[in-house]
């Protein structure tokens, strides 16, 4: 997906009168330790802040092969570029509810708010990645009504995995979309009825590395919590059912760890998290969770890169002793997955002792 510059916040203005988530398998010809990949995605309850709804795919044969087919009805006032980092327009003037439906063509898919005045209430569209996201801010909208069945949704889309409603202290709406994959997004604005639209279609994935600083995986009462310390944050939904805060991404994990020295985290909640390129972030409760999953993808990079058993002792060495006791179990059997497939070589009565610290014997190990 093109990542566009400032100039892309460039809209055409358009007259009246015109129509219009992780396992990682480490192999080197030998076993290696399994990981979680952390792809599957639940969330369950409304939240006092964060109340959660998702709209329905209608597809029809009456819609035809391409969005420029599915017909919108009123008048065109503005379309801002596909990929445009911010879409702003409507007006303050209008006030009340909106309801947000969904339709679906052959490659494509629209997300439609519909006001019931002539014109499209003040918003703001932000187009975030890693994982990807728009949300958009309805500062005079009371309230949004997501249309239709949420298992619906999630079945019949290609590209959204959910969208749902924020709550904020401002006592604006906010209705946030979140993509399975890539997606390239346009945003339009109609009057004569008063609409939004949202066009979606399938985006060029993109393969970097990005470092991450949010905070912990949070409850209801945390994330009302945090939103009041953090005002300005993305929200986001982790792996499981828990909701997180992200300050700002970096391309470096020195970046990232100055950012969040420099933030004012008195709770202790604020911590770095590689990513990669879609992936879900991941539910981490306290700052030991965190600890132990750099732990385990350090040692998943040492058993990937080793040509020798050397790097993989140096690295238990250091780490074993210290590691909580679900580390230590995975540490061990990736040891194990290391030695497994020619034990003839090795000195076992020596490397026994690793498994002796964390209560296990090798030889069962081994024969496991």
């Amino acid at each position: 997906m093109d990542r566009p510059n400032e100039k892309d916040l460039l809209h055409i203005e358009i007259p009246d009168e015109l129509d219009q988530a992780i396992r990682v398998g480490v192999q080197k010809g030998k076993k290696m330790m399994n990981r979680r990949k952390y792809i599957q995605r639940t969330a369950a309850g409304a939240a006092a802040a964060f109340a959660v709804f998702v709209g329905s795919i209608n597809a029809s044969p009456a819609l035809a092969a391409n969005l420029e087919d599915v017909a919108v009805l009123g008048t065109l006032v503005r379309a801002f570029q596909w990929n445009a980092p911010e879409a702003a327009g409507g007006q303050d003037s209008v006030s009340g509810k909106a309801t947000v439906d969904f339709r679906k063509a052959a490659g494509a898919e629209q997300l439609t708010l519909s006001f019931s005045s002539a014109d499209a209430a003040a918003y703001r569209a932000t187009l975030a990645h890693f994982p990807e996201t728009v949300t958009l801010a309805l500062p005079s909208t009371q309230e949004v009504q997501v249309l239709d069945a949420v298992n619906q949704a999630r079945e019949d889309s290609a590209l959204i995995k959910a969208v749902y409603t924020l709550g904020r202290a401002d006592g604006a709406s906010y209705l946030q979309i979140e993509f399975d994959d890539t997606a390239d997004v346009s945003v339009e604005e109609y009057r004569e009825p008063g609409r939004i639209v949202v066009n979606l279609k399938p985006g060029a994935f993109e393969g970097r590395e990005v470092y991450s600083v949010r905070t912990l995986s949070l409850d209801e009462d945390g994330l009302k919590q945090a939103l009041a310390a953090f005002p300005e944050a993305r929200v986001l939904r982790d792996e499981t059912v828990g909701y997180l805060l992200e300050i700002g991404q970096y391309d470096s994990a020195d970046a990232a760890q100055a950012a969040r020295q420099a933030a004012k985290d008195p709770s202790g909640l604020l911590f770095v998290e590689k990513r990669f390129g879609n992936n879900v972030p991941g539910h981490y409760e306290s700052q030991a969770a965190v600890s132990d999953a750099q732990i385990e993808r350090a040692y998943a990079d040492v058993l990937a890169q080793a040509a020798t058993i050397q790097p993989v002792l140096d690295f238990l060495d250091q780490h074993l002793a210290g590691a909580s006791p679900e580390v230590q179990d995975t540490l061990l059997r990736g040891l194990t997955g290391f030695i497994q497939d020619d034990p003839s070589q090795y000195d076992l009565a020596a490397l026994g002792r690793y498994y002796q610290m964390a209560g296990q014997d090798i030889h069962k190990a081994l024969d496991s």
